[in-house]
């Protein structure tokens, strides 16, 4: 079965079908005929008129069918609808549409189906005129006109009643709508309109019916007088008001405008406003009264309740924004303010814990028997009825009169009966706390309006909030009392005066006040300032006030016990409604802090003098970009640049390139120890010129991770002409020695051996003592053309890989004898571990002997020297150890100096020529090593000689 499509105008469809007013109507003959005739006409057994509604097919006219309706889904006249053309089913049961239709397959057993739509005036397709048969069969073309002429005489009954409908509705709708608008001007008039008499009882000949809207008497009980005069209903104290106004209105033959009060049948009060005039009347009543009377009682209260609300919102503004600071006193402050608002006896703010009710706060008359802290059974209390409600309507009550009121019967009233009472449960952060009550001893003349409602839920609301803030301070307390800080609140009022509403308990440490005495008065903690930092305090808070910007300030306060502290603090301001600043902060002890960072600011000026007056030059780099971040002045001086030129140059506008392999040694060695040199190069002057300089550094991090490099750079220029000067002289002085010296040793040593005879004893002691010093004086000269050699670079070295232990063997055998001569023996090891470097032989040999010779002149007679080699993967370590006097500390830093000696008088009783151990130390820098000194444990020297290692292919 395929259900009827849906026309794509149903809408507009239905509409005109429900115009019509046939639905649901009763039948008529003029249809029931056609019917009839279509039924004879044709030989079927059954003829409808259908009208196709929203769900269902509805006949109008039934012949054959007891149906009055079928559902619109399973109607054959639903598809006849969808064209203007017949719809014609010859079997149903061979159409797919229909074969399985319940009016089909059931009753009333359809095979064939006629219908021709029937439509509206404006051609909508509202129903069929159809024919059913149970048998099927089929029309001739005459028969279909035929069905159609009949369908048209239906349609035009159809049409004609729609178009009397119309024109009915039309006229209807004209006529009510005539009336309604008669009735409105009637109804809507601005108020009532009357005609009375000049006399004093308002004789009324004619008042509108809307007087009863106004007083709650109809016109007819006014008119005549008849149950009652107007006059009686002007208000006592308004009436001697609207008689002198009218009178001297129509004196002055103008008219008159007034507002006064009525007194409504139901006892109330209405405010109703009044325009009128003297005018004349008729033969019996020469002149009368005419105007209109307006009701502005819902005006007059509206003014009434806004100035009500006004007045509870500055009080609660008065008690929000009170001077008082604590608690108690904020609460009490409330109910004192609310109690004379409210004009009762007593106010109440109780807690409830259990079944127990516990008077918290209280305001109350001269006289009362209640004390705060006073307990009850919560079920001898009003509060009762309202603290164990579940809606929020039923959590309030206000009643006016308790002698009118169902509560008369309870307890506490026949333990204390009251007059009025209201009272409203208070919740904190979600559960009940108590309740606010208020009572008077006797009853109130009105009910409680709504402005003193609105005043009394905020208020509730205002100490709901108070209390729950009061537990977060609470808990706040606790929590900051752990802190080791003060956190705080500050409020300075408009008058100047301060206070700390809230402080955690650690402000006594600071300033010697309790959290309690702080929120009560905050001028003795200026006091507790040191008097230099006051002034600067003060201002800091007076500028913060002014421009709400964030305070901070470091100042000192005198501790208890602990003398002056330095402290920080922190606060953001607001400002509130009253004009008084509030802030909120954190206050903290940074003494230790404070005194660290001054000292590390005189330290730093320190650094900064001797930065900037240092002789030798101190540079600051980026170690990523080389850039230069700070410079001093020696730096500067000898390159003939300004600082701002200088600073601009590149590193290597200033370093010729040829020593380049020196900057990435020194490089290296920064970035894998942290220091570099000390090395000498040039730098290039402005005009192109080299000076010598010599650096060294370290490489340090910021605060903020950044590296960066710190150099010191020694103009060397003066020192390189010194020793430039003193080479030549030492070149020269060797030189001009060494001859005549030779000759004088010769000469002795022949005079020693008999070549002039045989010489006294006297003579020959002098003459050895003469031949011991040339041989000293040789030795020294010797030494210095060694020095200058080495240091000239001009004595060949001649580095090969080789054992160490024959070289140490071959030391030890040149000094035997001279161990001997001063009775020290040289203690080794019986068999030297098999450890290889890349020496050169006799130099090596010459700087060992330099720190042995000097081992056994300074050990005592009868010790000894020890000689020793160890080794690591990389290096070698040749130790020569002694048990003489050691080294005196203020002179290790020259041990390496030429010249340089412990004992530099000239009765120094151990000869040498200070050159020794300078000579070792050329000679192992030139071999990648180096001579260093260590303290020996138990007393003693002990120097020692670093090589690289190296091993045999």
């Amino acid at each position: 079965m395929k259900a009827p499509l849906i026309p794509e105008n149903e809408t507009e469809r239905q509409c005109a079908l429900n115009k019509t007013g046939l639905l649901n109507s009763d039948h008529e003959a003029r249809f029931d005929r056609i019917t009839r005739i279509a039924r004879h006409m044709f030989s079927v057994p059954i003829a409808l008129v259908s009208l196709i509604d929203q769900n269902r097919q509805w006949f109008k006219s039934c012949q054959g069918l007891e149906a009055k309706e079928t559902p619109r889904n399973i109607s054959f006249c639903g598809h006849a609808i969808l064209s203007d053309s017949t719809l014609i089913v010859e079997n149903a049961l061979d159409d797919a549409r229909f074969a399985d239709n319940p009016l089909v397959s059931g009753a009333p057993n359809i095979r064939f189906y006629a219908g021709a739509p029937l439509h509206t005036v404006d051609g909508y397709r509202i129903g069929t005129l159809c024919l059913i048969d149970t048998q099927p069969r089929t029309l001739s073309a005459e028969q279909v006109d035929m069905l159609g002429d009949l369908a048209a005489t239906v349609e035009e009954l159809i049409q004609a009643d729609e178009i009397s409908q119309t024109s009915y509705s039309a006229l209807e709708s004209e006529l009510i709508a005539s009336r309604d608008h008669m009735a409105s001007l009637i109804n809507n008039m601005p108020g009532v309109t009357y005609r009375c008499l000049h006399d004093e009882h308002w004789t009324m000949l004619y008042i509108s019916g809307q007087v009863d809207r106004v007083s709650g008497y109809v016109a007819d009980e006014l008119v005549g007088n008849k149950s009652v005069c107007y006059a009686d209903l002007i208000h006592p104290d308004d009436a001697p008001a609207v008689e002198e106004v009218v009178q001297t209105a129509i004196a002055n033959e103008v008219g008159w405008h007034l507002e006064y009060r009525i007194q409504h049948r139901d006892g109330t009060w209405r405010w109703v406003e009044e325009r009128g005039q003297s005018v004349l009347g008729d033969v019996q009543h020469p002149m009368v009264r005419e105007g209109f009377i307006v009701d502005i009682t819902r005006e007059q209260n509206t003014v009434s309740q806004l100035k009500k609300h006004h007045d509870a919102l500055v009080l609660l503004n008065d008690i929000v924004f009170s001077s008082q600071d604590t608690l108690d006193g904020k609460i009490n402050h409330a109910l004192a303010t609310a109690r004379q608002y409210l004009q009762v006896d007593l106010a109440i703010l109780s807690q409830i814990e259990g079944d127990v009710y516990t008077v918290r706060w209280m305001e109350a008359a001269a006289g009362a028997a209640l004390i705060p802290g006073q307990q009850f059974m919560l079920g001898h209390t009003w509060c009762h009825f309202i603290f164990s409600a579940d809606s929020a309507e039923e959590r309030e009550l206000f009643i006016a009169n308790v002698e009118r009121s169902e509560f008369k019967r309870h307890l506490c009233y026949q333990a204390n009966p009251l007059g009025a009472y209201t009272g409203i449960v208070i919740e904190v952060e979600g559960q009940a706390f108590g309740t606010l009550n208020f009572s008077a001893s006797k009853a109130r003349v009105e009910n409680y309006d709504d402005s003193e409602k609105f005043f009394i839920r905020l208020l509730a609301r205002w100490l709901s909030d108070l209390l729950a803030n009061n537990i977060h301070n609470e808990r706040l307390s606790k929590l900051t009392a752990q802190l080791p800080g003060v956190t705080y609140q500050f409020r300075r009022f408009a008058d100047g005066r301060t206070t700390f509403p809230f402080s955690s308990p650690q402000i006594e440490d600071f300033y010697g006040l309790t959290p309690t005495q702080a929120a009560e008065d905050a001028a003795p903690a200026y006091e507790r300032i040191h008097p230099e930092d006051l002034e600067a305090v003060s201002a800091s808070i007076e500028h913060s006030a002014s421009t709400l910007a964030y305070w901070k300030a470091t100042y000192r306060v005198q501790c208890q016990g602990n003398g002056y502290r330095w402290i920080m603090g922190h606060a953001k301001p607001e400002r509130l409604m009253d004009g008084s600043i509030l802030w909120h902060g954190y206050l903290h002890d940074i003494h230790e802090w404070e005194q660290a960072r001054l000292a590390l600011e005189n330290n730093e000026t320190r650094l900064r003098g001797l930065f900037e007056f240092s002789p030798i030059g101190i540079a600051l780099n980026d170690f990523a970009t080389g850039r230069f971040i700070d410079l001093n002045d020696a730096l500067i001086a000898p390159t003939g640049y300004t600082r701002d030129e200088f600073v601009s140059l590149s590193y290597w506008d200033v370093t010729p390139k040829e020593y380049k392999p020196e900057e990435e040694k020194a490089l290296a060695s920064l970035t894998a120890t942290g220091r570099y040199g000390p090395f000498e190069k040039e730098y290039i002057r402005k005009d192109g010129s080299r000076y010598p300089v010599r650096l060294q550094g370290m490489l340090s991090q910021e605060q903020d991770g950044r590296q960066v490099i710190w150099s010191l750079v020694e103009d060397i220029t003066e020192r390189h002409k010194l020793d430039q000067m003193k080479d030549q002289f030492i070149s020269t002085v060797s030189h001009e020695l060494r001859t005549p010296l030779t000759s004088i040793k010769g000469s002795l040593g022949l005079v020693r051996g008999g070549a002039a005879g045989i010489l006294p004893d006297k003579a020959q002691s002098l003459i050895n003592t003469a031949e011991r010093n040339a041989q000293r004086l040789t030795a020294l000269i010797n030494d210095l053309l060694d020095m200058e050699k080495l240091v000239a670079g001009k004595m060949p070295m001649h580095l090969n890989v080789q054992r160490l232990a024959p070289l140490l063997n071959e030391t030890v055998d040149v000094l035997q004898g001279y161990s001997e001569q001063h009775q020290v023996m040289i203690q080794v090891s019986s068999a030297w571990p098999p450890i290889w470097g890349n020496v050169d032989g006799p130099r090596l040999i010459q700087a060992l002997t330099n720190l042995l010779s000097n081992a056994i002149k300074f050990s005592p007679q009868g010790k000894s020297v020890e000689l020793d080699i160890s080794s690591t993967e990389s290096s070698i370590d040749i130790s020569v150890r002694d048990y003489g006097p050691g080294i005196d500390p203020a002179f290790r830093d020259r041990l390496f100096q030429r010249f340089a000696q412990a004992d530099g008088s000239d009765t120094r009783k151990l000869p040498g020529t200070g050159l020794g151990l300078a000579i070792s130390q050329e000679i192992c820098q030139q071999m990648g090593g180096e001579v260093g000194y260590r303290n020996a444990v138990g007393g003693g020297a002990n120097f020692f000689i670093l090589l690289p290692r190296e091993y045999p292919s």
